[in-house]
């Protein structure tokens, strides 16, 4: 209510500044095309719910008890972010002692080494036998085996110890939190609940008799909570519900509202039945004050009209308004900058 009042002391000033200066204001350059007739599908409204496309349980790839817990409820948190940290002192212990045995059979590793070599340069002058060389080869390449198995287990070690540590995979709310400080976590079990707030999506199921009057990236006109938007159709599940003989619709948008899983959304979508309509050019149709306008020319000044829009095609909106009618103008570039009762020219063709 707020932003209409200030919306309307904005248009109120304007015209009044228009009236009241001197010299006349220059008009503003816009373009326009002319309302048709025409027939478009009639509408009917099915209601859909609100919900989140990126919802993840996470899950614990690690068991032990939980130490520390660093996110609540409701917290939004950064992708890659550390949420919980399970118990692993015992783990990092093993670590320590697995590096130990590492740095024991590297130095081994050398002498091996310096053996070699030095086998090496008695073999070269025929001072040892083949055999003997052999012995202390085979003997570094089993010490270097050794070595690399007990790498490997190293690395298996901090791998789990990591797995010890739950971190954020996205930018996210955490909407619920299934374990506290002290509780025992299996491999496998959820321990939190986290949502994308950017991917607010609607699902809305369809009888199955319009599947063919509608198809993908298709636009449809919808409201949530008293504010009319554009939605576009994102999915069609081709997989009808047999009982009541509706399959499901994944639509898409844009708004700048707080909106949240489970809200209620109203989709008005193409029937059968066609019904006699006001054809404009899409861009056209632009919003005021929440809801959906036109702006017509009248006496070289700017009109606003609002409109009601029954349905779009790829270039056209099916719309019905007071006070407008076919062979009428309205304004399809420059309307987002003007405002009523504003002087407008129209450009050059």
């Amino acid at each position: 209510m707020k932003l209409l009042i200030s919306m309307f002391i904005i248009f109120f000033n304007v015209t009044f500044l228009y009236a009241a200066g001197s010299k006349a204001p220059r008009a503003s350059l816009v373009s326009t095309s002319l309302v048709q007739e025409g027939y478009a599908n009639s509408l009917q409204n099915y209601v859909g719910t609100l919900y989140y496309d990126r919802n993840s349980d996470l899950a614990s790839q690690s068991s032990g008890i939980v130490k520390k817990l660093f996110v609540e409820e409701g917290q939004k948190v950064k992708k890659s972010q550390v949420l919980l940290e399970l118990e692993s002192s015992v783990l990092q212990a093993n670590i320590k002692a697995k590096k130990a045995v590492i740095n024991s059979f590297l130095a081994k590793q050398k002498k091996q080494q310096k053996d070699l070599q030095r086998a090496k340069a008695l073999l070269d002058k025929k001072s040892i036998s083949q055999s003997s060389y052999d012995n202390t080869y085979y003997s570094l390449e089993a010490l270097n085996a050794e070595i690399e198995s007990h790498k490997a287990e190293l690395l298996s070690m901090n791998i789990d110890l990591d797995k010890k540590i739950i971190k954020a995979p996205y930018d996210s709310v955490v909407v619920k939190r299934d374990v506290d400080l002290g509780e025992w976590v299996s491999v496998g079990s959820s321990v939190f609940n986290i949502v994308d707030l950017k991917t607010i999506e609607a699902r809305v199921n369809i009888p199955s008799k319009l599947l063919d009057k509608l198809h993908k990236e298709q636009t449809l006109m919808a409201n949530i909570e008293g504010e009319d938007l554009q939605v576009s159709i994102k999915t069609i599940i081709p997989l009808a519900d047999k009982a009541s003989r509706t399959f499901p619709l994944k639509l898409s948008f844009s708004t700048q509202k707080n909106l949240i899983e489970g809200m209620r959304i109203d989709v008005k979508v193409p029937t059968l039945k066609q019904e006699k309509v006001l054809l404009v050019n899409r861009d056209a149709v632009i919003k005021r004050f929440g809801k959906f306008v036109v702006f017509s020319i009248v006496d070289a000044k700017a009109m606003m009209l609002p409109v009601k829009v029954i349905n779009y095609t790829q270039n056209k909106a099916a719309i019905s308004a007071q006070g407008l009618k076919a062979g009428m103008k309205v304004i399809t570039k420059g309307n987002e900058r003007i405002f009523p009762n504003m002087p407008v020219a129209e450009k050059a063709q």
